[in-house]
């Protein structure tokens, strides 16, 4: 009989539920959403969260405000807000992945050098980094160890992260473990080339900290005057707040701040 390996994310803690809608794209689609957040729960369980927190808020919302509106806002919310949630830590730990990238290949090649196998060299790195780099090593260890082919589990490892950097790395592992050479060498490369495009990135964000601390200025400007404004005349504030006119204004200027500030990211987004 075969040896098997489960993950904390493939424990089913409530079987009906995942029966019922495991199979769904949108639970596949958050299934491999926990993965890339190295969350240990399965996507129709995040899902549940959803539902629970969405529907909890709405009638929170509900009772206390008692307007027709409050239950949509706190609907909208509660699938929001996790969501959102949810994306910040993906982002941190792929941003934190890439960082221990280049560490965790000259760790794989300085034992290659040693003449331990590549797979030795991954459970060295895994022993020696931290979280999370430390876990995916040790997820493809784990895979490889049962038997899955070692360019597999590194593919699996790649669409995980969901890195560039990860992309090239596994290309260039998997076309050295199936032709020979000095994969070691290869290693050695790709890990100065990471460090070099993570020092260029470094040098794009000192370069464009100046315009996006203003663009966060510019966001928080007619807040904070309105505010002020509130504060010093209150009366003023009332002919936007409790007139249809004045609404509409309010709703217009919100709509054209959040496009300034989409448009402000936008022009700051570079491309590696």
């Amino acid at each position: 009989m075969a040896a098997t390996v489960t993950f904390p994310e493939e424990q089913q803690r409530f079987p009906l539920f995942t029966k019922l809608i495991g199979n769904t794209r949108l639970a596949k689609n958050y299934r491999r959403k926990m993965m890339e957040a190295g969350l240990a729960l399965r996507g129709e369980e995040f899902l549940a969260l959803i539902v629970v927190v969405s529907v909890g808020l709405s009638a929170l919302l509900g009772m206390i405000l008692g307007t027709w509106w409050a239950p949509i806002v706190g609907l909208a919310a509660g699938i929001y807000v996790p969501n959102l949630l949810l994306n910040i830590r993906i982002a941190r730990r792929k941003q934190l992945l890439e960082i221990q990238l280049a560490d965790a290949l000259t760790i794989i090649s300085a034992g290659l050098s040693a003449g331990f196998a590549f797979i030795q060299g991954a459970r060295m790195a895994a022993d020696r980094l931290p979280s999370p780099i430390s876990d995916e090593l040790d997820r493809v260890y784990k895979l490889v160890s049962v038997g899955m082919p070692i360019e597999q589990a590194l593919q699996l490892m790649a669409e995980r992260v969901r890195s560039y950097d990860y992309d090239i790395s596994v290309s260039a592992i998997t076309v050295q473990l199936r032709r020979g050479g000095n994969l070691s060498r290869i290693l050695s490369t790709v890990a100065d080339t990471i460090r070099q495009r993570q020092e260029l990135r470094g040098e794009i964000a000192a370069s464009t900290a100046q315009a996006r601390f203003s663009g966060w200025i510019l966001m928080g400007l007619p807040f904070a005057v309105c505010c002020f404004v509130f504060i010093i005349n209150p009366e003023w504030m009332r002919l936007l707040t409790g007139t249809e006119l004045g609404r509409k204004m309010i709703m217009m200027g919100l709509a054209m701040q959040t496009m300034g500030m989409l448009w402000i990211r936008k022009l700051l987004q570079v491309e590696l």
